[in-house]
């Protein structure tokens, strides 16, 4: 059994250092709380109910918007001619003079601006304008964030349309302007007495001109109306 104890012993003796810990130490390990690692926000957004959603198209909106594009597709097509029509260097109008070369291709170029485009501008801005009041009047003080946010959302969409709109308008007033360019250009480019044909086109370009002004003028208000209510909703 001496023999035994002997052989037993040296593996109960402890090493340098590895006392046991002290009463601080003891302390230290008594009020120790493992942290737990929590996933950022964005991680669980999707997961909770009222995680942000991204804000849908409705009906009006996609249909203003296309219009918008039909209106730009127009304006280029009309530059894109306009180019043709004064490079070219065959046709009925390679031998004429400079003054009526200049005036029939901006009269290409801006042909797309007109009375008609500018009151379906007009409309759009409308649109724009009852999406707008639409979705105020569907606000209720008491809202969740959620429906908040989706209020918000569709008015400041209907805000950034009435603008674009508006460039819209703008650009098809410099069209008509052109108009009535390239009509005058046409007229007095012809040579002698242009006759009362020559002017009859003349004028009936300025009242197209002036009908457009009017119908900007009235899209520029209702856009105003549409953006003092997008800053009362903020």
């Amino acid at each position: 059994m001496a023999w035994a104890r002997q052989v037993t012993e040296p593996c109960r003796v402890k090493r340098p250092g590895a006392q046991g810990p002290t009463g601080e130490a003891q302390r230290k390990v008594a009020s120790y709380t493992p942290s737990v690692i929590e996933p950022p926000a964005e991680a669980c957004a999707d997961d909770s109910p009222g995680a942000d959603r991204r804000l849908a198209w409705e009906a009006p909106e996609t249909a203003a918007v296309v219009v918008l594009v039909a209106v730009g597709v127009l304006a280029l097509g009309g530059l894109g001619a306009g180019i043709a029509a004064i490079t070219a260097s065959d046709g009925p109008f390679s031998s004429s003079p400079s003054q009526l070369v200049t005036g029939t291709a901006v009269a290409f170029g801006a042909q797309w601006a007109g009375p008609f485009l500018a009151f379906v501008l007009l409309g759009v801005i409308g649109l724009c304008w009852w999406q707008s009041a639409a979705w105020t009047d569907a606000s209720e003080p008491d809202d969740e964030q959620d429906r908040v946010s989706e209020v918000t959302g569709h008015i400041r969409r209907a805000g950034q349309i009435s603008r674009w709109t508006e460039g819209a308008l703008l650009l098809t007033c410099v069209g008509a302007i052109a108009l009535v360019v390239g009509s005058v250009l046409q007229t007095t480019g012809e040579g002698g007495n242009p006759g009362s044909l020559g002017w009859a086109r003349n004028i009936s370009q300025v009242a197209s001109l002036l009908a457009v002004l009017v119908v900007a003028g009235a899209g520029t208000w209702i856009a105003r109306q549409i953006d003092s209510g997008e800053a009362s909703s903020d």
